[in-house]
């Protein structure tokens, strides 16, 4: 029965993708809970707070489609490698703001954005990876086992973020995100993926519309 719910940690690649992502997601919920602290420590304003969490998923409202077209058109372990970077790169960005004193509210809004446009990138790479990764049967447990990875580090990653900000301080939450990002880019230099990424002749605008109108099917009929 326990090999059977955990069959498609039998993959060393998704194995070694889970935890990378797991510990990487872990550290974003501790960053999360720092950064609301933090916004609202300098401002005092719930619409700032409101503003920072709408600048960190506008970007992957709006460009998500986009960052799904372009996972099929390149290598998706270079576009998490470069999405992580940019997340690590601001993570420290914002360790280093803090820990000197220097922060304001329009940096940490500034970052918020960038690392949703990261994400917007990332997102639908990674979601397209992992089914490279198992065996077509082991999918389903492929699948159910990423969202017990997302569901942990949502339980994991916010007590260790307030443990941290107590104890710590907020530049310590932001720099353990920053680490965090190290697990994932490690393992995607590790993982291989037999997928390579065929040369599309349509137009990006094609391609985002034949998705557009796969999903919208799929809305349709998806009871």
């Amino acid at each position: 029965m326990l090999k059977r719910t955990f069959k498609a940690f039998e993959s060393r690649e998704f194995r070694t993708m889970w935890i990378g992502a797991c510990t990487s997601s872990i550290g974003t919920w501790m960053q999360m809970v720092a950064q609301s602290w933090l916004v609202y420590e300098i401002s005092g304003s719930s619409r700032l707070l409101g503003l920072d969490a709408f600048l960190g998923q506008i970007p992957i409202m709006l460009l998500s489609l986009v960052g799904g077209v372009v996972a099929d058109r390149v290598e998706r372990r270079y576009i998490l490698i470069a999405s992580q970077l940019v997340q690590m790169s601001c993570a420290f960005t914002l360790t280093a703001l803090v820990a000197l004193g220097l922060v304001q509210v329009w940096h940490i809004l500034t970052l918020s954005f960038v690392v949703g446009l990261a994400q917007a990138f990332g997102g639908p790479a990674y979601q397209a990876l992992i089914p490279t990764l198992v065996k077509t049967e082991d999918l389903p447990n492929a699948i159910a086992l990423n969202s017990i990875q997302f569901n942990l580090a949502r339980v994991i990653g916010p007590v260790l973020g307030g443990l941290a900000l107590a104890k710590l301080g907020a530049a310590w939450c932001f720099g353990l995100n920053g680490l965090s990002f190290i697990a994932v880019i490690i393992t995607l230099l590790i993982v291989r993926s037999p997928y390579k990424p065929q040369a599309v002749k349509e137009s990006m605008i094609e391609s985002m519309k034949g998705a557009s109108d796969s999903s919208a099917a799929r809305n349709r009929w998806w009871p």
